[in-house]
């Protein structure tokens, strides 16, 4: 595991139900270890990618959850069939450790939304998942400056600026960076 490529993964939905619910946005952040000048490991960006889906049903939407994630103020011009932008993902993820802020959330509506598609992500995708937010409360749990080891509480903790908080992309990025940090301590 140690030598597999990490993918940091993101998701937005329209809402939070898998079985109801769509993903309409993929960040994906693709890293690997390296080790630094000093003999610690470090992790190394190799490459950023954002695919937004053209959602199927989005009368079945969560009004608050396409608030949350700035639906109707964004741009979606470049948004892709859910297969094509699923089959791009798979091929991305392929080989790769799935990192995430909120692991079982996005795993459940990647690995639902494949199955819908006939992607098996289960088989491209090493069987270990790391979530960030379980990491940093084995780690950190003794800091009272943290409570909830939310996205938003970490990034506050860390220093890292998420940008564009609640888009796919920029909340991937800031895993990857709070992630770098936590692993730096």
């Amino acid at each position: 595991m140690k030598n597999d490529r990490l993918a940091f993964v993101d998701l937005e939905m329209t809402g939070l139900d898998p079985f109801r619910h769509e993903i309409i946005e993929i960040g994906i952040i693709l890293a690997k270890q390296k080790q630094g000048e000093d003999g610690r490991r470090t992790l190394e960006l190799i490459s950023e990618h954002n695919i937004q889906l053209i959602p199927l049903y989005i009368e079945h939407a969560d009004p608050k959850g396409l608030e949350v994630n700035k639906y109707h103020s964004r741009d979606w011009s470049l948004a892709v069939p859910q297969k094509d932008g699923l089959s791009h993902a798979a091929e991305l993820l392929d080989g790769t450790v799935f990192v995430a802020q909120n692991v079982a959330l996005d795993w459940a509506f990647l690995h639902y939304a494949g199955d819908k598609v006939g992607i098996n992500f289960d088989k491209l995708v090493h069987y270990h998942k790391l979530d960030l937010a379980s990491m940093a409360f084995g780690k950190l749990y003794h800091d009272p400056k943290l409570f909830k080891f939310s996205l938003r509480e970490m990034t506050e903790y860390f220093h890292v600026v998420n940008q564009d908080a609640h888009t796919a992309l920029a909340d991937a990025r800031a895993t990857f960076e709070v992630c770098k940090k936590l692993l730096a301590q």
